[in-house]
């Protein structure tokens, strides 16, 4: 079992996020209120209460466009829309609150981001706790999804050229609690390439990385994957991002393809390798439908500094 190297990005995590620490001329985008406590944090009503006009509060997210309120207006943009995504980029800084989007709706608001603003932060609050499975099994101990929209490109990030015809590929997925999904997107593969599992070492919990193990175990165990697990902080992009150099590097020419089906720090550090790397990756996804109140209370708050990558937040 390997793990990440180092990445030159930068984390500041909080038990308590106060509006004193974004930047005042910042634009804030985040979700609005909903079953999960820890989607909208109290931060967001402060600032808005403050200057509406600079937020962006995400009320209403479907599959191909989500809505938003700004300051009084209320738009509906559509996620492939780039021109009107790069508009919403009103400042030189910005902040995306991804704790209560989903991932189909923070990652092109994220490749927007990094190309239309000069400071990039992405914030993102732990949940307390999961809700268990009123009748749990070793695949599923929490009670999460109700069902998933299937495997879909995230939008703008298909990638419809695939690996050159002579290029060896890696299925890298980045496990998570619910076992069943790395083996679905998995299945899609034939033949399915060599398998190079991720797992968030440390976890949130100290006892999460097992439970993360256990939930996969029948996946592991038919692709012999055991042996190849990296680990990556199951808070931290930058060490997902620092995995995925270090597979490329172990594996030089390979076309990875990758499924963020764990935790969604990690899933911003896919996104954001994909982004960087896009001629020689794929981001593979199956759309969840998460259930309500699934998770409970907030815990620490991350805020990553994206852009630029310099040792100051």
């Amino acid at each position: 079992m390997k793990g990440g190297i180092p990445f030159d990005g930068v984390t500041l995590t909080v038990s308590s996020f106060g509006a004193a620490t974004v930047t005042s001329t910042a634009l804030c985008i985040f979700a609005s209120s909903g079953t999960e406590p820890r989607a909208h944090i109290p931060i967001w009503d402060e600032i808005r209460s403050k200057r509406s006009g600079l937020c962006v509060e995400v009320t209403e997210q479907r599959p191909r466009e989500f809505v938003a309120r700004i300051g009084s207006t209320e738009r509906t943009l559509v996620l492939t829309d780039v021109a009107a995504l790069h508009g919403l980029f009103s400042s030189r800084v910005a902040y995306i609150d991804i704790s209560g989007l989903a991932h189909h709706v923070w990652a092109p608001l994220i490749r927007a981001g990094l190309k239309s603003v000069d400071i990039l932060y992405a914030v993102y609050a732990e949940p307390d706790s999961y809700k268990a499975h009123p009748s749990p099994a070793s695949t599923t101990l929490y009670d999460l999804s109700e069902g998933f929209r299937g495997l879909e490109p995230l939008p703008g990030f298909a990638n419809l050229a695939g690996p050159a015809r002579d290029a060896a590929s890696i299925f890298v997925p980045f496990l998570g609690f619910e076992g069943p999904r790395a083996r679905y997107l998995a299945m899609s593969l034939d033949p399915l390439p060599k398998v190079i599992p991720v797992v968030g070492v440390p976890g949130f919990r100290l006892e999460y990385p097992q439970v993360a193990v256990v939930s996969n175990q029948e996946f592991l165990s038919e692709n012999n994957a055991y042996s190849e697990i990296r680990f990556a902080r199951a808070s931290c992009p930058f060490e997902a991002y620092s995995v995925l150099d270090e597979i490329r590097r172990d594996n030089p020419g390979s076309f990875l393809y990758l499924a963020p089906v764990g935790t969604k720090p990690h899933a911003l550090g896919v996104v954001w390798y994909a982004i960087e790397h896009s001629s020689d990756t794929e981001i593979m996804y199956d759309h969840p439908r998460r259930k309500p109140n699934r998770t409970e209370g907030v815990g620490l708050v991350h805020v990553y500094k994206l852009k630029p990558r310099d040792a100051d937040l």
